[in-house]
């Protein structure tokens, strides 16, 4: 037996898990405490801030409800690594606490996000390396680990912006981020459910190419989101270049 399947790691990743819900929840809420400890109205300042605001609360609070009663086994799993937690239940609860992490609060503090993205992509990690002890396609699966990690950077963060067809840009820039998060939500419940060997699916490449592409071209006057450009430039590499070495390999 590998020792990446060896009962402990069951462990491992749920501490993980803990640690990326725990400090992004705790961010996103330091965030919102400090915009309305003087006046609830804060919170709905405008309507971009009224959008951002509601939608963090609805997705701590949806996440911590999830988290606390439906993620069977995963309070038991921290300390008895013979328990397996519901990866389809703990998984779909880490994207709907993500969706608050893809809105640009006032008080946000990006190197804390950071460091609970950090967490899930080594749970995401040491699944893999469960999982490729007992499996055939090690490659595949690894690869499809690479890009799924490539494809969260390529998400956009929804960030306020002042062009002419700002409420426009807003409404489309939350459409796609909602459906990215959703495409990378299903992506990473089939990696931990030992279906991740083939992550390079058409429908978020597409979503993520159009979507993004829309939002670069409507703010790049404004401001280039540097950052998404370049993670969605690898993702489409990475996925194109993947479809031929399957292929190969099959």
């Amino acid at each position: 037996m590998s020792v990446f399947q060896k009962p402990f790691v069951n462990s491992a990743i749920s501490w993980f898990f803990l640690g990326y819900f725990l400090i992004l929840f705790a961010e996103r809420a330091q965030s919102l405490v400090r915009i309305g400890r003087n006046s609830f109205g804060e919170l709905y300042k405008s309507g971009f801030d009224g959008y951002v605001d509601t939608l963090s609360m609805l997705s701590l609070l949806s996440a911590a409800v999830l988290l606390l009663f439906f993620c069977r086994g995963f309070w038991p799993s921290l300390t008895h690594p013979e328990v397996q937690p519901d990866y389809s239940m703990l998984t779909i609860t880490a994207g709907v606490l993500l969706v608050s992490g893809m809105v640009h609060t006032e008080n946000t503090v990006a190197p804390i996000q950071f460091a609970a993205y950090g967490m899930l992509i080594v749970a995401m990690v040491l699944r893999a390396l469960q999982l490729s002890s007992g499996t055939g396609s090690r490659f595949t699966l690894w690869y499809s680990l690479i890009f799924l990690t490539v494809f969260s950077m390529a998400i956009p963060v929804m960030y306020r912006s002042e062009i002419s067809n700002a409420t426009l840009f807003h409404i489309i820039e939350a459409a796609v981020s909602l459906l990215l998060v959703i495409c990378f939500t299903w992506m990473l419940r089939d990696l931990f459910l030992g279906q991740g060997s083939d992550l390079l699916r058409w429908v978020p490449m597409i979503l993520a190419a159009a979507g993004d592409a829309v939002i670069l071209a409507m703010r790049w006057q404004e401001s280039v989101n540097t950052f998404v450009l370049i993670f969605l430039i690898a993702s489409l590499v990475l996925f194109a270049a993947g479809k031929i070495l399957f292929a190969l390999i099959r």
